[in-house]
C-alpha cells in the first residue's frame, strides 16, 4: 500500500507539471504552424516524365529523370474506381474524417514505440505521408514526425481531401522507379490506371508500402503475399465481400512492358535543344514515315555493300510548316550515336543555288546569261584560287541553267565575284545556315562545299526554296514556334527551281538516265565535297523536303565515289514514296513579273538564222534578251567569243571550233609591265604566265630565248632583273610586249 500511496503521489505531481507542459507544446506548435510554410515541392505539381508523340500523338519515347523512370501525374477521376479507395481503406481509413493527424491511430502506435524504445510504427495518415514525400525524408525521428503532423494539419486546412489524396498517389513510389499509380498500371499491366480490375488495383495500391521488398519483377512471390494481406484486409474492413475475396484470391498477372522508343537521334535532339522540357509534348514527327525512312536507309547501305561508305542521315521536311516529319541520324543507333542529321559536315555544291538565287533577283544574271567556265575566268578577282569541274574539263561559255544543272565550279566563284564573297555569305546565313567559322576561314571556296553544314539546316532552307523564297528554321516540337523571312522575291525562286527539276541542264554532267531524273516535277541538288569525304542530295516536291548525306563519321574517304552514286539513289528511293501521296512542282505560271521567252542555246539571246536551237527560258520582266544572236557568229556558223575566251578557245576543251573576234595579241603579260622580285620568296613562286588571244600553236620566245611549254600545254617564264621583250609567234602571225623586272630590297 505504501508503494501504491507513492506512485499515485508522484503520478499526480507528474500531472501537474506535464500537463501544462503539453498545454504549452501544443500552443506553441498551433503558433508555430501559422506561419510554417509548405514545403517547396508541394508548391508546384510534379512535372511528370518527358513524354514525346508523334504528330497524330502517337508515343515517341518516355525519358527518364533523375527522380523516375516514369511518372504521370493524372486526376483521381483517371486513376478508375478502385485505387483510390483501395488506397485509402489499405493505408488510412479514416482519411475521410480527420483533420490530417488521426489521434487514435497516434495513441496507439507511441504506445507501441515506447514500449520499443525506438519507432517501429507512425501511424502517419495519407497527409502526413505527402508532407515526407515532399521532403523527402527517408529515416524516422521524432523532430520528423512532429513536423509532418503540424505541416499536415494547415494543409488540411488549405487543399481538399481530393487534392491531398491526388497529390500523394501521384508522388508515391510503386517500385521500379515507377511514380504515380499510372506509370505503375503502364509497367505492369500494360494499360492505364483508369482501367485496372479491383484485382490489379488491390495489387498496386500495396506497393508503396514497400517498394523494393514488394517488387513485381524481382520479388514476385513477396508482391503476391503482399496482395494476399491487402484482400485479408480490404475484406475484414468490408471494402470488398468474402466472395469477391475468394473470387479474387489468385493474384492478377504481371507484364513487363518498357516505355516506348523511337526515333532515337530524333529524340536526343529534342533533349539537347530543350533540357528542361517535361511533360507530355507532341513533336512533329510522322511514325509511319520515320519507320520507312529507317528501313529504307538501312536497304540502301546494305545494297551498296561497301566498305568505304558506312553511314548516312536523312532529314525529311514539311515544306509549308518546316515540321521535321523524319530524322534518321545513322543506320544503327545501337551501333553509334554520332547524329549525322545535327553535325556539321563539309556541304559540297548544295549552296550554289542560292547564290545563283541572289544574282537572279538582284538582276546581275538571267538564267539564259552566258557564264565563263574557262581556267582563266576568276582568275583577276581571285588570283590565288584556282577552283576546277570534278570532270576536269572545262565547257567554255555556258548558259547559268546550266552551269547550275550541270554544277559548274567555275562559273559559280564567277558569279559570286560579280555578287560579292562577304554579302552572299551573310546573305546565306539569312537562309539559316549556322558555318562553324567565318568567311575569312572559308574564302571564297564557301561556294563550292569549304564550309560546314547541318543536314537539317540545309533541308530548311530547300523548303524556303518550295516556299517560294521564304526562310523558315525547322520546327521539332508542334507548339514551336519559328519566324517566317522572305529572303528573295517568288519569281526569281521559281527560275531557280525551274532549273533544280530540269532533266536537261544536267545532262552535260549526269546524263539524261540519272537517278534524278523524275517523270513528275521534281527538284534536286547534288554535292560532293573535296577528298570524297562528303555526299549529299537535297530535293522537293510541293509538300516535302528530303535532305540525305552518305559518308563515314570519322571522315574517311569514299573512293571517287559522286554524290549521284553514294546519297542521290536513297533520296530518290525516299521521294517515290513520298509521291505516292504528294504532288509533283507546278509548273511556274507567267504574270506581269515573271516571263517566257524563246532564246538560242548556244548564247542565250534571242534565236537569230545561226542559231541551231532555241528553247523556252524564263526571266524576270524587264531582263528579258532584246537582241537577237546573230553577232555571235561567224559566216560560217561558227561561235565567235569575246577576248576572255581565248585560252580556251585554243585549248582541246574547245570541241565547238568556236574562236574570238579580235586579232592575234598577247594578253599575258599586260603592256608595259612592271615586275618585282621578292628576294624571300622561291623563285618557283615568281613566275609569269605566257598567253595571248586568238592564237593557236603559239611559240614563246624572250630576248629571244625560246620558252619550252609546260605538261600541261601553259607556259611560263621566271622572272629576273632586267628589261625584256616577250615575242609571241603563232602562225606567221608576230606579237610583243616589252616588260621590266626589278629586285625588291629588303
Amino acid at each position: 500500500m505504501r508503494h501504491l500511496r507513492r506512485l499515485i503521489l508522484g503520478s499526480a505531481r507528474v500531472s501537474r507539471v506535464l500537463v501544462p507542459c503539453v498545454l504549452v507544446v501544443f500552443l506553441v506548435a498551433i503558433t508555430f504552424a501559422w506561419w510554417l510554410p509548405l514545403p517547396h515541392e508541394l508548391q508546384k505539381s510534379p512535372s511528370g516524365t518527358l513524354t514525346l508523340l508523334d504528330c497524330r500523338g502517337r508515343g515517341i519515347a518516355e525519358l527518364a529523370s533523375p527522380e523516375a523512370r516514369t511518372q504521370f501525374p493524372v486526376t483521381l477521376e483517371q486513376m478508375g474506381p478502385w485505387l483510390p479507395r483501395v488506397t485509402v481503406a489499405l493505408e488510412d481509413r479514416r482519411f475521410y474524417q480527420h483533420r490530417g493527424v488521426d489521434w487514435r491511430a497516434t495513441v496507439a502506435a507511441s504506445a507501441r514505440n515506447l514500449r520499443s524504445r525506438h519507432i517501429v510504427s507512425g501511424a502517419s495518415t495519407i497527409t502526413q505521408q505527402l508532407v515526407k514525400l515532399a521532403n523527402s525524408r527517408d529515416r524516422r525521428s521524432w523532430g520528423g514526425k512532429l513536423y509532418e503532423a503540424i505541416v499536415a494539419w494547415k494543409l488540411e486546412r488549405r487543399w481538399s481531401k481530393q487534392r491531398i489524396l491526388s497529390e500523394y498517389l501521384n508522388r508515391s513510389s510503386y517500385g521500379n522507379r515507377r511514380l504515380g499509380p499510372e506509370a505503375a498500371a503502364r509497367a505492369y499491366f500494360g494499360k492505364p490506371a483508369r482501367d485496372l480490375t479491383l484485382s490489379e488495383a488491390i495489387f498496386v495500391a500495396g506497393l508503396p508500402q514497400a517498394p523494393t521488398r514488394f517488387n513485381p519483377w524481382r520479388h514476385p512471390q513477396e508482391a503476391n503475399r503482399k496482395y494476399a494481406r491487402s484482400l485479408g484486409r480490404l475484406a475484414d474492413l468490408g471494402v470488398i465481400t468474402r466472395d469477391q475475396q475468394s473470387l479474387l484470391v489468385e493474384p492478377p498477372k504481371i507484364l513487363r512492358t518498357d516505355p516506348p522508343r523511337f526515333a532515337p537521334h530524333f529524340v536526343d535532339a529534342i533533349v539537347t535543344r530543350s533540357p528542361g522540357l517535361r511533360g507530355t509534348v507532341r513533336t512533329t514527327l510522322d511514325l509511319d514515315l520515320q519507320a520507312t525512312v529507317e528501313r529504307l536507309v538501312r536497304s540502301h547501305l546494305s545494297a551498296l555493300n561497301r566498305h568505304d561508305i558506312t553511314q548516312s542521315a536523312v532529314v525529311v521536311v514539311d515544306n509549308a510548316t518546316g515540321a521535321i516529319r523524319a530524322m534518321v541520324g545513322s543506320e544503327n543507333y545501337a551501333v553509334s550515336q554520332i547524329n549525322g542529321a545535327t553535325q556539321p559536315r563539309s556541304c559540297g555544291s548544295t549552296l550554289k543555288p542560292f547564290v545563283y538565287l541572289e544574282a537572279i533577283d538582284k538582276r546581275l544574271f538571267t538564267a539564259a546569261s552566258l557564264l565563263p567556265d574557262t581556267p582563266d575566268a576568276i582568275r583577276n578577282e581571285y588570283a590565288d584560287y584556282d577552283p576546277q569541274n570534278y570532270s576536269h574539263h572545262y565547257f567554255g561559255p555556258v548558259r547559268l541553267r546550266e552551269a547550275l544543272g550541270c554544277s559548274l565550279n567555275v562559273p559559280a566563284v564567277f558569279v559570286l565575284s560579280q555578287l560579292g564573297a562577304r554579302p552572299t555569305f551573310y546573305q546565306l546565313q539569312k537562309w539559316g545556315f549556322n558555318f562553324p567559322q567565318g568567311l575569312d576561314d572559308y574564302g571564297a571556296g564557301f561556294v563550292l562545299g569549304n564550309a560546314e553544314t547541318r543536314l537539317v539546316d540545309l533541308a530548311a532552307a530547300y523548303a524556303g526554296l518550295a516556299r517560294g523564297g521564304t526562310a523558315m528554321r525547322a520546327k521539332f516540337l508542334a507548339t514551336e514556334h519559328q519566324p517566317l523571312t522572305r529572303i528573295a522575291s517568288a519569281e526569281a525562286t521559281a527560275i531557280i527551281s525551274d532549273i533544280l527539276r530540269d532533266n536537261d541542264a544536267r545532262q552535260k554532267s549526269f546524263g539524261l538516265r540519272s537517278p534524278l531524273a523524275f517523270e513528275e516535277r521534281v527538284a534536286a541538288k547534288t554535292g560532293t565535297s573535296s577528298g570524297f569525304r562528303d555526299t549529299w542530295t537535297v530535293g522537293f516536291d510541293k509538300e516535302h523536303t528530303v535532305a540525305v548525306w552518305a559518308g563515314n563519321f570519322n571522315g574517311r574517304p569514299m573512293r571517287d565515289t559522286f554524290a549521284v552514286r553514294a546519297a542521290t539513289p536513297l533520296w530518290a528511293t525516299i521521294m517515290q514514296e513520298l509521291l505516292r501521296r504528294d504532288h509533283p512542282l507546278d509548273p511556274p505560271v507567267e504574270d506581269e513579273k515573271l516571263l517566257r521567252r524563246d532564246i538560242c542555246k548556244t548564247t542565250g539571246l534571242l534565236p537569230s538564222r545561226f542559231s541551231n536551237a532555241s528553247m523556252p527560258e524564263l526571266f524576270l520582266a524587264g531582263t528579258e534578251p532584246n537582241e537577237d544572236s546573230a553577232n555571235y557568229f561567224a559566216n560560217d556558223g561558227k561561235l565567235i567569243l569575246p577576248d576572255a575566251y581565248a585560252r580556251w578557245c585554243a585549248s582541246r576543251d574547245n570541241t565547238i571550233g568556236a574562236h574570238v573576234q579580235s586579232d592575234f595579241r598577247i594578253t599575258s603579260p599586260p603592256p608595259n609591265a612592271r615586275y618585282q622580285i621578292d628576294p624571300v620568296l622561291p623563285p618557283s613562286q615568281q613566275m609569269v604566265e605566257l598567253s595571248a588571244a586568238c592564237g593557236s600553236e603559239v611559240e614563246w620566245f624572250v630576248n629571244g630565248v625560246r620558252v619550252a611549254p609546260e605538261r600541261d600545254g601553259r607556259f611560263f617564264w621566271q622572272l629576273a632583273a632586267g628589261e625584256w621583250n616577250v615575242h609571241a609567234l603563232s602562225r606567221g602571225k608576230l606579237a610583243e610586249q616589252k616588260i621590266t623586272v626589278e629586285t625588291m630590297n629588303n
